[in-house]
């Protein structure tokens, strides 16, 4: 594997260069650049598994970087490393679906904590990362399509999973030819987010006999080996819809637990409902029983002690705050999180600017 560390401190590339265990990732070769632009030259020509960054640079920034890795170079895993004043970049980094955001100075334990977990990423991807020779606008198709299927699995909606399943077939139908390989490596990585995704949902893929059996090679037909994967998919989706209606009793646990992960996401009553095949009335009761507190109370708790969170760390945005705890309305912001703290968010930022 390959690395590539950007950042204009020649101090901050030593540590990590020193800090990170690089043989123990398996990642044989690291290279240095000192600004997004030569760092994005860089990675043109080396072609890297994994970039490390920071987000506060001369010319080219960090935010920008991102943004052209996000859409140049999808499969790079990204690890972002920014000192206490660049909070206005988390926002960037959330939309360009880094790997970790980490703070200077730079901690030994974290940094391989946060390789370990992209190397794992890139092993779990390496078929669909290693070949690219599909089109730029046909491969930003497939990845489109892969996370609007793995959204909809998420959401039980195994018709919309069997129509993006159709999607991608037409996608790769269009595109002329691609490398030896490919169709094998995209089928093992779909498989391989099956996987993760029952994990999730707390299921076993309940895959067809042949499934477990099937090969893909250079010959086998694009609809042949798709269809495949929309039917294991599908298979798993209706085991996981029928053993959700079979519970007798609702885990509000789990629920709890969902809400804990997906807080900053639209969530409602009625979609927590339907999710788990009960009334919105039976859970509502339910949920206020076991854990004191309704519903959406719970997730308005959760997206402001993280906002609270967020708006003690020095150099702290309102409005990045809010958008990363799920709240485009700042006007609403403001009233519900001086509710529920009893200030407001300026007061909150500069109680934690004042503890520091």
């Amino acid at each position: 594997m390959k690395a590539v560390i950007i950042d204009d401190e020649y101090w901050t590339r030593d540590s990590i260069k020193r800090l990170a265990d690089w043989e123990r990732f398996g990642i044989e070769r690291i290279e240095e650049a000192e600004e997004g632009l030569s760092g994005l030259r860089l990675i043109g020509e080396l072609r890297p598994d994994i970039v490390i960054t920071d987000m506060k640079m001369r010319g080219m920034d960090g935010a920008e970087l991102l943004r052209r890795l996000s859409e140049d170079h999808p499969f790079i895993r990204k690890i972002v490393i920014s000192g206490f004043d660049d909070f206005a970049y988390t926002k960037q980094a959330i939309l360009s679906k880094v790997d970790e955001y980490i703070m200077k100075p730079v901690q030994k334990d974290e940094l391989n904590r946060a390789l370990q977990k992209a190397v794992a990423e890139l092993r779990a991807a390496r078929g669909l990362h290693a070949a690219l020779p599909l089109a730029r606008d046909v491969m930003s198709v497939v990845t489109g399509l892969k996370e609007q299927i793995a959204r909809a699995f998420q959401e039980l909606r195994i018709e919309v999973v069997r129509e993006r399943f159709e999607a991608l077939a037409a996608a790769l139908r269009a595109q002329d030819s691609w490398g030896p390989g490919f169709s094998h490596s995209l089928y093992r990585h779909f498989m391989l987010l099956l996987g993760e995704l029952s994990a999730k949902a707390d299921i076993e893929p309940a895959l067809p006999e042949v499934a477990a059996t099937f090969f893909v090679t250079d010959a086998t037909p694009t609809d042949e080996w798709v269809g495949m994967l929309s039917v294991s998919y599908a298979t798993a989706l209706e085991r996981a819809t029928q053993w959700r209606r079979s519970k007798n009793r609702i885990d509000i646990e789990q629920i709890r637990l969902y809400i804990d992960r997906a807080y900053a996401q639209p969530i409602t009553l009625e979609s927590l409902a339907s999710r788990h095949f009960v009334s919105r009335e039976h859970l509502a009761r339910t949920f206020k029983q076991e854990t004191g507190t309704t519903v959406m109370d719970y997730i308005i708790a959760r997206r402001i002690e993280e906002a609270l969170r967020l708006l003690r760390q020095p150099g702290a945005s309102i409005k990045v705050a809010a958008e990363a705890v799920g709240y485009t309305d700042l006007t609403y912001f403001h009233r519900i999180f001086k509710k529920v703290t009893g200030m407001t968010p300026a007061q909150a930022r500069e109680s934690g600017a004042s503890e520091a």
